[in-house]
């Protein structure tokens, strides 16, 4: 038997010691985290299976078409998209909408563990099918894209499969100063969310292990509706990892990713980020029945359940090609309830005054409506003129007729009658016709509507009584309906004439005016 020296013994005795009374619990650690050792070895061969032996499983998707992908606890679309899936920030935030569509999902952070969501795989630009990086990473075979620049496929020259584990790169946020439009934005801001200030400081971190601050003039943020904060990440350059660590922190922050220059996405998510009582897009609202006022917004909000009792709802216009509205309509719908906000300059390209004219007739009674159309017509006419049925001519027998009015348009001579029930009287009118007269028979009771479309048949004019869009909307936040007979090219100037008998207040000339019309009331 060989005898162990004391000094082995002791040295034995300690290491058994040291075994002893190390944990046995262990700490796992963040996949999100954790780095592969061999990654830092240019010189190390990779793996060929994993920690048991087991050979790693490829994992091959189609290059295009749909991936179906199991929901784990924890989970939300970003973070599949960009940890499982490999893409980056901006690719993941313009896939997230269709993803959204098709599993018909409204929040991405609630999804059910379980659930099974389809991933649609389209191809990339520049390089292969989002397939070749799109497997999970405990599971990818195939060849990186920047296989040449990869630490461990330049030390293994004869090719051979990638380890799992992360690469490691330095993270660059180079965010621009102060989006364009935030200013504008900022100085609005304060009349929607007026219970708190809009304040410019730095959104900032502190965690035992790191600290975290945002340059505010590269990421600004507004206080939110419910006390938490929109922070503005204009295109997306926060990196995923530096996200996550601020989602996870502090809760009360939703970052908005959208670009300030498409102003109304850019709008419709800071809005929904700040969490208002209510947010409507595109809403349309209407006032009157004839004439008829319709307003339209980008955006309806409703800061609080009890906004709608305190007149305090906000319509909001933010589009570029929109013209903005005009005092007298702003204070219309202030007196309704509704605060106007248009942050962004309107455009100023309203047609000039005068370009177009409507005729108001004011009349009720029969006579007076063909009165104030022949005048708006321009048509000069004579009343109570004896009309020539027969004359000295037809055997010495001369019949004259009563007009109740007569005028003429070239060759053609018009009579204007009123039957009043007198059957001779009507008759006599009526052989006017076997003279050439064009005859226009108006009963008493006639309205407006009738009496137009009866004048208008004989004088051969295009016209029909509807209800017109005078303001077509859609280059303006506003339009207005109204019933008449609308004839184009029929001014002094071939501009647009238009006939109503429709009551006008001071909302709707003034707002007719500042689009080009000419009003005139008979």
């Amino acid at each position: 038997m060989i005898a162990t020296p004391p000094r082995h013994v002791v040295a034995i005795a300690l290491a058994v010691l040291a075994f002893g009374v190390v944990p046995t619990q262990v700490h796992a650690i963040d996949p999100r985290f954790e780095l592969d050792p061999r990654l830092l070895d240019k010189a190390a061969e990779p793996p060929a299976g994993d920690r048991q032996g087991r050979t790693v499983r490829k994992a091959v998707r189609p290059a295009t078409g749909m991936s179906d992908y199991t929901v784990r606890p924890g989970d939300h679309i970003f973070k599949i998209l960009m940890k499982e899936y490999g893409l980056s920030n901006a690719e993941s935030e313009a896939l997230i909408p269709e993803v959204k569509r098709l599993n018909g999902i409204s929040d991405i952070r609630r999804l059910r563990p379980g659930q099974s969501i389809r991933i649609p795989l389209a191809q990339r630009r520049g390089q292969g099918a989002v397939a070749e990086r799109s497997a999970p990473k405990a599971t990818r075979g195939a060849p990186s894209r920047s296989e040449g620049s990869d630490p461990v496929s330049a030390a293994k020259a004869g090719g051979g499969e990638r380890p799992s584990g992360h690469s490691m790169r330095m993270m660059s946020v180079a965010g621009e100063r102060e989006p364009a439009g935030i200013e504008t934005v900022r100085q609005v801001w304060g009349g929607l969310v007026s219970s708190q200030p809009v304040s410019s400081g730095p959104v900032a971190i502190k965690d035992k292990n790191f600290s975290l601050s945002l340059d505010p003039e590269s990421f600004p943020s507004f206080p939110a509706a419910d006390g938490g904060r929109v922070l503005v990440d204009a295109g997306g350059k926060i990196p995923p990892l530096v996200r996550s660590l601020i989602e996870e922190k502090d809760p009360s922050i939703r970052i908005v990713s959208e670009d300030p220059r498409n102003r109304k996405r850019f709008m419709a998510s800071l809005l929904t980020g700040a969490r208002f009582y209510s947010v409507e897009e595109d809403v349309s609202l209407s006032f009157g029945a004839d004439p008829k006022l319709t307003v339209n917004a980008d955006f309806k909000i409703e800061k609080t359940p009890e906004s709608v009792l305190h007149h305090d709802v906000v319509l909001m216009n933010v589009e570029e090609y929109r013209r903005g509205m005009p005092p007298s309509l702003v204070q219309f719908l202030r007196r309704e309830g509704f605060q106007v906000m248009e942050p962004f300059p309107a455009r100023e390209d309203a047609p000039p005054r005068g370009a177009r004219t409507l005729h108001q007739i004011t009349a009720h009674e029969t006579r007076g409506i063909v009165d104030g159309l022949l005048r708006a017509l321009n048509v000069r006419y004579e009343t109570d003129r004896s009309v020539e049925l027969y004359g000295m001519g037809d055997g010495g027998l001369r019949l004259d007729v009563r007009a109740d009015r007569y005028f003429e348009d070239g060759r053609d001579r018009y009579v204007v009658s009123y039957f009043d029930g007198d059957p001779v009287s009507y008759t006599l009118t009526r052989l006017l016709e076997t003279r050439g007269y064009r005859v226009v028979v108006l009963d008493p009771k006639d309205d407006f509507r009738k009496v137009s479309e009866k004048l208008l048949a004989r004088l051969r004019l295009p016209g029909v009584f509807a209800q017109h869009d005078l303001l077509p909307h859609r280059d303006a936040p506003y339009g207005i309906q109204m019933s008449g007979v609308r004839m184009r090219g029929q001014g002094a100037g071939g501009e647009t004439v238009f006939l109503t008998n429709a009551e006008l207040d001071p909302l709707f000339r003034d707002l007719l005016d500042y689009n080009g019309y000419a009003v005139i009331s008979y």
